[in-house]
């Protein structure tokens, strides 16, 4: 902070330096309150979904995508939109109070607006009765609305036997559902209700109540299938006791069951599975998957019995096929017999003839023996690879094999994995590979908590080299909690003053990020205050320097030394400066990340860029009060004899202080001797890694949509990479055959008003109030347009009858129907929705629309999906008489012919010929081609439709898309706010952009070393790119600081002026923060391991840049004599007043405000120095020593010119500075 130079800062040191323990506990008081705060009134993050937030907004596909599931959530029964008419009525009907049978009287008709003058009477003379009346009237609602759930229509059951069959884990019976909502009810037959997408049918529940109903009814079933059949004694018969003659608890596996991937291991690995000592082996195997011991707490029991059921697995139906009640009696005649069975059914499982229910419902159309008992489906299907059996090829190779469990897939199931996970699953021919326990959003979460001793070791490394580098325990402990409170503060402003509701657990990487920063600043404060100090012992002990226990002698009452004050003035002068530039430039790289339209990414650039700016406050505030507080409180123990300990470890410093020094030194001589050799190898490098970014292999994006939270060897990583290999993992309607839909909506503007930084938060639906589908020329364009997809290179034909895609064709062959039709022997008139002419009049297309959609909805073979017109209700009274006199199939058109609906959006949907694929390049290809087509179809519709939008299954494309942007344009943000910053500090155009081709380079090599290691850029390295930013700035700035600020206007002595004090303290930095990376990649979870990586590449590489590259560079062409240096506002008058800090005091100071110790052991070796570590950053001045001789050492106001006769340019050439290191 530039401020700290001002006179108006002087009461700031004055409390610091008498009052510190005033300021720790405030700042103590305020942390701890600010935590409970946030703590209280908020919620503690949530880490259940680790990829909550991983999805854009803000973009236009974005909005679009937003917009899309505001529609899908206010449409049928969510909202205020229909896509049947019939359903809106009915709402109408039970919202006013009339039943599905029940009409209103006359009476009734006659009193209703006497009753509503009444009741709005006696509402306004009686507020409490007003509050009851509506407490009645919510309490009335609920219960009907708890009626209208009680029953659930499910699908029309096929045959008479398939009754008396559970179905299976969807929960349900076929012919109806009763819930829980109450005792009795009346049942409803099945209508087609459920939403159908193209190659989408899925229904989103609760997972734990789902397991739970689905288990209850499960056993209920079976106690009446008990109780209605008993089983009979030969176990073999298939309708006995269970679907699979009693070996099996259900007759096929399922994915909702627990299921372990099997791999051949040893010298054989390579033989296939499928022989008898693979079979035997798996058996053994299973037999140690059931025998860890909670299994039998988790496993779906037998019936009749308390013993688990049986796992589906090859030796298994190997046994069943034999007859055989334990598959280790298995011989190699059983496993031929299974084999040939096999070989001789696959034809008829690769031709779609079988299916898991062929023993149950004879339907299959198959030969009996490949029906019997599913073991050929079941094996083929659930239990071996794809690639086991081929068509047309007599060799069979079985690589993978699966072991299916009854344990359902549940987080509850977490302690059994465990289980799992300390017995080896393995033996000496198989092993398990991969699993699929439905536990990794759980695992995740819990490990993300237990890997924190991860975190805190790291920490605890860092403080260790504070301690050694401060020699003092108080300081590193006060470091400690300074971090802490930092974290803190930062999450109470962030949920609490900025209100972010969502806390992605990515906002934990910033943990072990401002560990390292933190650390940082305590260096430079620390070393800034050592400089002082031994500035001022310099004359007060005489020091041997054969003696490595001398201390400074006691201070005499006569000698005129500095106060607390002064000291602690000239320290925070310098001190906050300089962390002020490194920790601008860092908030700003962290900040710039809120440019990305990706909620996890925003909410990081910010926690992180709060973290920063906390962390910066407490280190100009709570670090300088401890300084002090230490100085005061051990003041009485320092004398010139100290322990035997801390001779120790002032013996191991210094032997650590002439090996930096030696390293220093080596380092100095080779880059003031071979620059042009440094400057062309990483500036080879920086080349050769732009181009591996830009060009080839370039950062992929990712292509798969599962975004990867373990490692690559975790059985749940693995299972998740092999899955496609098992046929049950292939549904054909959800990949093979799923082909990209074409949504054209008009109707809802695309806005997303929604919280961006809050992934449940998806705003309100916006309507588009120019819309209008009932005028002529609307009616001809949209006919028009849905004629002109069908003749576009992307449009797919699909087959059915009565196909919604586009209403107005279905509309205009309803509106071609006679009037009066001669075979209705009720001769019922259908004016006008009858022989009408298209385009209709919009008051005939208003009216008929509705009656047309209605009508189509209970026609059988009428497949019900997302495309056609939404219906809401115009909001007039509804009047009892338009339902008087309504009765049968004349209550529809009837109806709306009284109470006109209005179309308030329309969607017109296709299936193009795309199929669904996560690759960037396909999927963008298709994207722009129909976006682009559509843009130039609108510029010809009318303008009540120019509004409409195309979208489609892009979620992973606009997340694709938004990476690769975002990321360069945060790049782009936080390179110019680090130029900005270089800029302002440096005073130097040269130096500034010198700095930043530095920092460039360093972020080229990093991102190519990652890209070389597999990296692909997803959330978290887009996360890492920005943070690689703020990190490398740090190094090269402190070089481009000092070279400015160096007293030698000469280019090669200021070089050496800066290797000479800079080496060391961004060698300790990089350090720490490395090491704390490289012990964050002992981690179990993958995002802990990458930023550990990354931690280590960008200080590795950004040290050597900065310090090879960036030096040689200075060392060759450095500006000199002012070259491009521009001019500061000149601020000596109003600050002259101030520099009575910086001048030794004429009278003597009393004993309290006296300095009386040193801070650690270690100012006895910056005595010995010849010089200061760490000078300004921002200033090109001189210390005053206590003698009053001007020191050398660029700490006290100069002019330009005397700096500049501080050494002639003869001199400074041949110049040596001490090593930074003492």
């Amino acid at each position: 902070m530039l401020c700290f130079d001002s006179e108006k800062m002087n009461w700031y040191y004055h409390v610091l330096a008498r009052r510190p323990s005033l300021v720790l506990v405030s700042f103590a008081v305020y942390s701890v309150a600010c935590i409970i705060v946030a703590l209280m009134l908020n919620k503690l993050p949530d880490f259940s979904d680790p990829t909550l937030g991983f999805e854009t907004r803000g973009t236009k596909i974005g909005k679009r995508l937003t917009a899309w599931y505001n529609l899908l959530q206010e449409t049928d029964h969510n909202g205020a939109l229909f896509s049947n008419p019939s359903d809106l009525w009915e709402k109408r009907r039970v919202d006013h109070g009339y039943g599905d049978s029940s009409l209103p009287s006359p009476r009734k008709r006659k009193n209703k607006h006497k009753n509503r003058k009444n009741k709005k009477r006696r509402k306004e003379q009686n507020p409490d009765l007003n509050q009851t009346q509506d407490h009645q009237g919510v309490s009335q609602k609920m219960m009907l609305d708890t009626f209208k759930k009680r029953l659930r229509p499910t699908n029309p059951p096929i045959t008479d036997f398939d009754r008396d069959v559970w179905m299976g884990d969807s929960g349900v019976f076929r012919d109806y559902e009763i819930t829980k909502d109450g005792a009795s009810s009346s049942l409803e037959p099945t209508h087609h209700t459920e939403k159908i997408e193209y190659g989408h049918n899925t229904t989103s529940v609760d997972e734990e109540e789902h397991r739970e109903r689905v288990q209850t009814k499960k056993s209920t079933w079976r106690l009446i299938k008990q109780a209605a059949t008993m089983p009979t004694d030969s176990w073999a018969d298939v309708h006995a006791r269970q679907p699979s003659g009693g070996f099996f608890c259900d007759s096929s596996p399922r994915k909702e069951y627990s299921h372990f991937v099997v791999q051949r291991i040893g010298p054989n690995a390579t033989d296939s599975l499928f022989d008898l000592n693979g079979l035997l082996a798996m058996c053994q195997l299973q037999d140690q998957i059931t025998n860890v011991p909670s299994y039998r707490a988790f496993c779906e029991p037998e019936m009749q019995t308390t013993e688990c059921c049986r796992p589906w697995s090859l030796p298994n139906y190997a046994a069943l096929l034999a007859n055989k009640s334990s598959c280790f009696d298995l011989n190699s005649e059983d496993v031929t017999a299974l084999k040939n069975l096999l070989t001789n059914c696959f034809e008829y499982f690769h031709d779609l003839k079988m299916d898991n229910r062929c023993n149950e419902i004879p339907h299959c159309r198959a030969p009996e023996e490949c029906q019997r008992h599913n073991i050929v489906f079941n094996v083929l299907n659930y239990l071996s690879d794809l690639n086991f059996i081929k068509a047309n090829d007599s060799r069979d190779y079985l690589k993978y094999a699966v072991i299916f469990v009854p344990v359902a897939q549940s987080n509850r199931v977490l302690p059994l994995f465990h289980e799992w996970e300390d017995v080896e699953l393995k033996n000496e021919l198989v092993k398990v590979i991969a699993m699929d326990l439905g536990l990794e959003n759980e695992l995740f979460n819990e490990l993300l908590l237990t890997d924190v001793w991860l975190v805190s070791l790291g920490g605890a490394f860092v403080m260790a080299s504070v301690w050694l580098f401060t020699g003092s325990a108080f300081i590193t402990i006060m470091s400690c909690i300074a971090i802490c409170f930092s974290l803190g503060l930062a999450y109470f402003y962030y949920a609490i003053v900025l209100e972010f509701e969502f806390f992605p657990y990515m906002n934990l990487l910033a943990v072990v990020v401002i560990i390292g920063i933190g650390a940082d600043d305590v260096f430079l404060f620390v070393k800034i205050w050592q400089c002082v100090l031994a500035e001022r012992f310099s004359t007060r002990c005489t020091l041997s320097t054969q003696s490595q226990s001398a201390l400074p002698s006691p201070l005499e009452s006569s000698d005129h030394t500095e106060s607390l004050e002064n000291i602690m003035a000239l320290t925070m002068r310098h001190a906050a400066a300089s962390m002020f530039v490194t920790s601008l430039t860092t908030a700003g790289a962290f900040y710039a990340s809120y440019s990305s339209s990706i909620t996890a990414i925003k909410c990081f650039g910010i926690f992180a860029g709060t973290v920063v700016v906390t962390n910066y406050v407490l280190m100009i505030t709570w670090l300088p009060a401890s300084v002090s507080v230490m100085e005061r409180i051990f003041a009485s123990r320092v004398s010139c004899h100290q322990p035997m300990a801390q001779k120790l470890t002032r013996a191991i410093k210094k032997s650590i202080n002439r090996f930096c020094q030696v390293f220093e030194e080596c380092i100095t001589h080779s880059i003031m001797n071979y620059a042009y050799l440094w400057l062309l190898v990483f500036g080879t490098l920086g080349a050769s890694s732009a181009v591996i970014v830009f060009w080839y292999p370039g950062l992929q994006l990712p292509e798969k949509s599962h975004f990867q939270l373990f490692v690559s060897q975790h059985p749940f990583e693995m299972y998740s990479s092999i899955r496609q290999q098992f046929w049950f993992e292939k549904p054909l309607q959800a990949y093979d055959n799923f082909k990209m839909p074409m949504h054209f909506v008009w109707g809802i503007e695309a806005v997303d008003d929604g919280d961006y930084t809050n992934p449940n938060s998806y705003g309100n639906l916006h309507y588009d109030n120019n819309f209008n589908i009932s005028s002529k020329s609307a009616q001809l364009w949209i006919l028009d347009f849905c004629q002109s997809v069908r003749q576009q290179p992307f449009y797919k034909e699909t087959l059915g009858m009565l196909l919604p895609n586009c209403f107005i064709e279905n509309l205009i062959n309803f509106m071609k129907r006679r009037c009066i039709d001669d075979m209705d022997i009720t001769r019922k008139d259908r004016s006008p929705c009858c022989e009408a002419q298209f385009p209709f009049d919009p008051h005939i297309f208003e009216l008929c629309l509705p009656i047309s959609i209605s009508n189509m909805y209970d026609t059988w073979f009428f497949r019900p999906g997302l495309a056609g017109p939404k219906f809401a209700d115009p909001h007039r009274s509804l009047e009892s008489d338009d339902y008087h006199g309504l009765e049968g199939n004349e209550s529809v058109e009837l109806s709306a012919s009284m109470t006109h609906l209005v179309a308030k959006a329309v969607i017109i949907e296709f299936e193009s010929n795309m199929a669904y694929s996560t690759i960037y390049a396909n999927i963008k290809e298709f994207y722009e081609s129909v976006e682009n087509w559509f843009q130039q179809q609108l510029t010809t519709a009318p303008p009540e439709l120019r509004g409409g939008w195309f979208t489609s299954d892009l979620k992973f494309y606009n997340v694709q898309d938004t990476l690769s942007q975002d990321t360069l344009i945060s790049i782009c943000l936080a390179m110019a706010a680090s130029l900005a910053v270089l800029l302002c500090f440096t005073v130097n155009v040269l130096i500034s952009l010198y700095a930043v081709l530095t920092v460039s380079l360093s972020i080229f090599n990093t991102v190519a070393v990652l890209i070389l290691m597999g990296w692909k850029l997803n959330i978290l390295e887009s996360i890492a790119v920005s943070t690689a930013i703020g990190l490398a700035v740090d190094f090269s700035l402190h070089y481009g600081i000092h070279y400015r600020m160096s007293p030698m206007k000469e280019r090669i002595a200021a070089t050496q002026f800066v290797l000479s004090r800079i080496i060391g303290p961004t060698v300790m930095a990089a350090t720490t923060t490395g090491m704390a990376g490289g012990i964050m990649m002992a981690s179990n979870i993958l995002p802990y391991i990458q930023i550990g990586v990354f931690l280590i590449v960008v200080m590795v590489v950004s040290w050597f840049y900065a310090t090879f590259f960036l030096m040689s560079l200075l060392r060759v062409a450095g500006p000199q004599h002012g070259f491009l240096e521009l001019k500061r506002p000149q601020w000596s008058k109003r600050n002259s007043s101030s520099n009575k800090f910086y001048e030794r005091k004429p009278s003597q100071v009393i004993a309290s405000e006296q300095l009386l110790t040193p801070t650690s052991s270690a100012i006895v070796e910056l005595v010995n120095s010849e010089t200061h570590e760490l000078e300004s950053l921002n200033s090109n001045s001189l210390i005053k020593t206590i003698s009053g001789t001007e020191s050398g050492h660029a700490l006290s106001s100069l002019t330009r010119d005397s700096e500049h006769s501080f050494q002639t340019q003869q001199e400074a050439k041949y110049q040596k500075y001490p090593s930074a290191s003492n």
